[in-house]
């Protein structure tokens, strides 16, 4: 299994804050602080997401590290739409060993570029800004 049953720590990057959640503010106000902490308390029990529904997607995998890189569906607090329709996702790095799970990334599938597959833009942006991951990249 690639996610222990265990409650994980959570912590956003200063990246992912500087850099997609302050626009998931502006454009949402109050509906973000609602899905922030939904974001927050599913990766918080992040097997039970992983095991029981389809939202969570593994992206890479070190067995040597115990670590991985996920992806995560979400909607937005009060939207109608379903995770998967909305096109936002959060791409985190999960450690089983420290029980710490890391928000790299939280977008809407408009961020990433048409030129090449979102998982490819994914591994762009986690090895050019994260060099701790850039070995699972």
């Amino acid at each position: 299994m690639y996610i222990k049953d265990i409650n994980f720590s959570v912590e956003f990057s200063d990246f992912a804050e500087r850099h997609y959640c302050k626009n998931f503010f502006k454009k949402y106000k109050s509906q973000w602080i609602a899905t922030r902490q939904t974001i927050e308390f599913n990766l918080q029990r992040a097997y039970a997401v992983f095991r029981e529904t389809s939202l969570i997607d593994l992206i890479k995998y070190s067995v040597e590290e115990n670590t991985g890189i996920f992806k995560m569906d979400f909607r937005v607090a009060g939207t109608n739409v379903s995770p998967k329709a909305s096109g936002n996702r959060v791409i985190f790095a999960l450690c089983n060993d420290t029980g710490e799970v890391k928000i790299l990334l939280v977008y809407g599938k408009g961020h990433c570029g048409k030129n090449r597959s979102e998982t490819e833009w994914i591994l762009g942006c986690v090895k050019g800004n994260f060099l701790e991951y850039k070995g699972l990249c």
